[in-house]
């Protein structure tokens, strides 16, 4: 049942220590969150969640962003977690995305 949300990137990442989060952040460069109304997510029974993503509309920090043809963008989710000393949070393996 934790909450998480999906992050998007032009560039890959790689930074281990993110606001005392636990995991690695796979995404840098400016960095799009999926938080609109119904895309914070919290997990299924089986830990995982998932969105309906427009691609003609992934989210910047600026403003929607259109994939141009052959462009890679990278997806990560970062969610909450249990840690050693308590609550945390933590990241997801990235996965990247070439559209066509």
């Amino acid at each position: 049942g934790a909450a998480g949300f999906f992050i998007v990137s032009s560039a890959p990442g790689l930074v281990t220590t993110v606001l005392g989060s636990l995991g690695t952040l796979c995404v840098s460069g400016p960095i799009g969150r999926f938080v609109g109304p119904g895309q914070v997510q919290a997990a299924d029974a089986s830990g995982r969640f998932s969105i309906t993503v427009d691609s003609n509309a992934l989210p910047g920090p600026s403003g929607p962003i259109t994939p141009a043809f052959g462009e890679r963008f990278y997806f990560q989710a970062w969610h909450r977690d249990l840690g050693p000393n308590g609550p945390t949070s933590n990241f997801t393996n990235a996965g990247a995305v070439r559209f066509y």
